[in-house]
């Protein structure tokens, strides 16, 4: 009997045994179905991604590709795209240039560096340009779409009225447009007409008030795929020489520089003007007579503002200040701030304001114009809706600009944009900073159409600046012989390079703190006394 009972008790362990081996398997065997199933949807679901790689896209005019990856020249976008009869366009990476890719994709933008105790002020942060004949391989071969607004024409008007109403402003030379005209001009339709400057005359430059030599005229109408723009009024600068221009675009972009007579009799007493081309250096230098404002600055404003009617057969422009010494190639700024954004306008926002009333107040503080007109432009853009810059409107990210340059593409809403802030800056204060945001936002509640308003600091990397001429005519001469007396030279902003020059390098000035002193030791020796 207790042999019966040990082996009945191992035959039953022994079966407890195979069935509790018997689940494991099954579990594990359980496990491994499950997993070789995951395998095998995960492979599957990867090769239909692969499979289905080109972007199905709705238009070709939205480009949300663009937009919503990494921003792409319109250049670039074109060529991914295979446009078709059917509404729907496949695009496709072209086998030697992976989707999504730039040169500067890796780029990392730092911060600017901070102002330092021997050279206050803002300073120019690092730029990703490609090369002068990459970036020109990237100009598009079409015209940025202009939204609503397709054909744009100017007001003629041999004998312009000033009307008596509020608000009323303007110049001869501008048209005097009314108050209806001006609400008129931000009604954007697919047609319209508006006052654009040149009111007179045949064609602008002839018998329009800012008139210009007839042999000229007719190279002003040739066609160029850019130009460089700007102007000296009233003696005001002295003509910067641009530096780091490639020979591409020393070939194929001309340089203007608008003058009025008494700075261009100021040239040719020169040795750098050449009267037999009217050259200085790169600048091909443009005498305009018979200038329409007493106030220089506000001439200036006339082809900073109104290229495109000066130039009608442009496609591109790049406004520089005088002040300001153009040190890249116009061809890699273009690139950058225009092509790359897929943006038809860039300008830099200013480095420390971006709000209106402030810029405002700025403006009063420094004299810049009449405290009274200031005050009143501001009060009338109130009552239109104004409000001080917040949170609200963002993307924008500022409503001050520092217009001392402007990077555009002359097309019908970038015209009317110009045109429209002019119409501002002849009705009201010749401070464009003031009159920028009104004009941009009343279009912008028409259409969907915005500015690249990129750093300052970026602008100073394409830019050196330097002061005006009559600052640099007061500056005191460095000690020398007596029989030399030279001009200290310019102080400039240099592209993130140390710091030198006699204006920083931070030496006392002789006798200079001893006379302070001085002074103090008398003053209590006096009070001993």
């Amino acid at each position: 009997m207790l042999t019966s009972n040990s082996k009945e008790k191992e035959r039953s362990l022994s079966l407890l045994c195979c069935w509790y081996l018997g689940r494991r398997r099954f579990a594990m065997l359980l496990l491994l179905s499950l997993a070789f199933v995951v395998f095998i949807l995960g492979s599957y679901t990867i090769n239909k991604e692969s499979n289905n790689s080109p972007i199905i896209h709705q238009s070709i005019e939205t480009m949300d590709f663009v937009s919503n990856q990494t921003p792409l020249s319109r250049e670039l976008s074109s060529f991914y795209i295979e446009s078709g009869s059917s509404d729907v366009d496949i695009i496709h990476p072209p086998p030697s240039l992976p989707s999504h890719h730039h040169p500067c994709d890796s780029f990392s933008f730092p911060p600017p560096p901070p102002p330092g105790l021997r050279r206050p002020g803002p300073r120019p942060c690092p730029v990703c340009y490609l090369s002068p004949e990459e970036a020109l391989a990237h100009m598009p071969k079409h015209p940025f779409e202009s939204p609503e607004l397709k054909n744009l024409t100017y007001v003629h008007e041999e004998s312009p009225v000033k009307r008596e109403e509020e608000g009323q402003g303007g110049s001869e030379f501008g048209g005097y447009p009314s108050l209806q005209d001006r609400t008129n001009s931000f009604d954007i339709k697919e047609s319209m007409t508006l006052h654009c400057g040149f009111v007179k005359g045949t064609k602008p430059g002839r018998q329009t008030g800012f008139d210009i030599d007839e042999d000229i005229l007719p190279e002003l109408n040739q066609f160029h795929d850019v130009i460089v723009a700007s102007a000296i009024f009233g003696k005001y600068d002295i003509i910067q020489e641009p530096v780091n221009i490639s020979e591409v675009a020393r070939k194929n972009i001309p340089f203007y520089m608008f003058v009025d007579e008494e700075t261009h009799s100021y040239l040719k007493n020169t040795s750098s003007y050449s009267d037999d081309n009217k050259r200085v250096g790169l600048w091909r230098i443009i005498v305009v007579h018979n200038v329409p404002y007493t106030d220089a600055r506000r001439n200036g404003k006339i082809p900073k503002l109104l290229l495109h009617r000066l130039f009608p057969n442009v496609r591109y422009s790049i406004w520089l200040d005088a002040k300001l010494q153009l040190v890249v190639d116009p061809y890699q700024i273009l690139e950058r701030f225009l092509w790359r954004t897929n943006s038809s306008i860039a300008i830099s926002r200013h480095y420390r304001r971006f709000d209106v009333f402030v810029e405002a107040e700025a403006n009063k503080a420094a004299r810049k114009y009449d405290n009274a007109s200031i005050d009143y432009q501001v009060e009338f853009y109130k009552r239109e809706g104004l409000t001080p810059y917040n949170d609200a409107k963002l993307p924008i990210t500022s409503d001050v600009p520092e217009g001392c340059t402007i990077i555009r593409e002359h097309i019908p809403i970038t015209n009317l944009f110009t045109c429209v802030w002019f119409n501002e800056v002849d009705r009201f204060t010749s401070r464009d900073q003031l009159s920028f945001a009104i004009a941009r936002d009343k279009i912008r509640e028409k259409v969907d159409w915005s500015i690249n308003m990129f750093l300052d600091c970026e602008r100073r990397n394409f830019v050196k600046q330097v002061y005006h001429r009559d600052v640099l005519m007061s500056m005191k001469p460095p000690r020398a012989s007596s029989s030399s007396r030279v001009l200290p030279e310019p102080l400039t902003l240099p592209r993130g390079k140390a710091v030198g020059g006699r204006a920083t390098t931070g030496k006392k000035i002789p006798g200079q703190r001893g006379k302070r002193r001085h002074r103090k030791v008398s003053a209590g020796g006096r009070n001993m006394r």
